[in-house]
């Protein structure tokens, strides 16, 4: 996605990531230092780098001067978002990430036992998570920002866990009750929406130290395209694309998708449609009726018009932004880029 890349930005956020990781390389015991290795070749494999991306024109556009600042930054919150990839492979047994092996397998392949590899990828992944916040230390600011940074990087990671935590309880565990719920819609806020948009942005605008009381005008324009990149994702979670091939049915995610195909169905195949949904093991013949139902419902045309009327939503509210042109016309394009649907 051509908006995620901006090209300049990813670079020197990469050279910083790698820096920062062998600054804990050269602090770790001898004997697991590879094991660090190993997670510096987990973080640095080629990815978007959306949520630095978005920090640092946030940071541009509200008058930021000190780039190295804003990319250590940026290289932080990267960091942090391997961390939690890590976790979230072994909460879904997940054996491939961008490609290669994730990093619980990594270790799995190293020393041939499976509850190891977990043990050390869970116990890796927190280690690198205090050490962030390290880095956050490092940063030019007055104690003020800093401290308004602290409040709100911790307000990010604890509502990702809380829509972590929802996203567990509620995979093929779905019942009646569920659906009368607006769990899929919470799950997208908590764990997309604040922290693929909302926060970066906000991160970007402290840091900058900019005065302009534009929290809730970031926050109100993260939640609508951070929602909007979610239900792309969902579509491509049931209809591949980006390595994905139906993960979402396999696993049972109760995503809005799922949520709203399951309200057009009579009782007794709305039942049907949840049970097999709810199983653990689902055969091709599963994953295909769930895949003709989501399709025959029509609840992919509204998600569609749902995404378009979001991006849509979005580009006006960035428009009201006090943020310089430049910046702004990038945070466009980005959005835009939502708008390239699978189906």
């Amino acid at each position: 996605m051509k908006g995620f890349s901006n090209q300049s930005f990813v670079e020197k956020i990469d050279k910083s990531i790698g820096i920062i990781i062998d600054e804990l390389i050269d602090i770790s015991p001898e004997h697991t230092k590879h094991l660090i290795e190993g997670l510096k070749e987990f973080v640095l494999r080629p990815g978007k780098r959306i949520r630095p991306v978005l920090l640092i024109l946030s940071y541009q556009g509200y008058g930021g001067s000190n780039i190295d600042d804003a990319i250590l930054f940026g290289s932080a919150i990267e960091i942090m978002h391997s961390f939690l990839l890590v976790h979230d492979d072994i909460v879904d047994e997940s054996e491939i990430r961008r490609g290669e092996p994730t990093l619980h397998k990594l270790y799995e392949g190293t020393y041939k036992r499976q509850k190891l590899g977990k043990d050390l990828a869970l116990t890796v992944g927190d280690i690198v998570a205090f050490y962030v916040i390290r880095i956050i230390g490092k940063l030019d600011v007055g104690v003020d920002v800093l401290k308004r940074l602290i409040r709100v990087f911790s307000d990010c990671y604890v509502k990702t866990g809380y829509g972590q935590l929802l996203d567990i309880l509620y995979s093929s565990n779905i019942d009646q009750d569920v659906l009368r719920t607006n769990i899929p819609e919470e799950i997208c806020l908590l764990k997309t929406a604040y922290y693929t948009f909302v926060y970066p942005m906000l991160f970007g605008y402290i840091l900058s130290g900019s005065e302009k009381g534009e929290e809730k005008k970031i926050v109100s324009l993260g939640e609508k395209i951070g929602v909007a990149f979610q239900y792309r994702d969902d579509l491509y979670g049931i209809f591949g694309g980006e390595a994905k091939s139906a993960n979402d049915i396999s696993e049972g995610k109760y995503t809005v998708l799922v949520k709203k195909s399951a309200e057009c169905l009579e009782p007794k195949e709305q039942a049907k449609f949840i049970s097999i949904l709810n199983k653990h093991d689902k055969s091709e013949s599963d994953i295909k009726y769930v895949k003709s139902i989501i399709i025959n419902s029509g609840s992919v045309e509204w998600l569609k018009e749902q995404i378009t009327r979001l991006v849509k939503e979005s580009i006006e509210e960035l428009d009201e932004l006090s943020i310089f042109q430049d910046s702004k016309q990038e945070l466009e394009n980005t959005f835009v880029e939502i708008l390239k649907l699978p189906v």
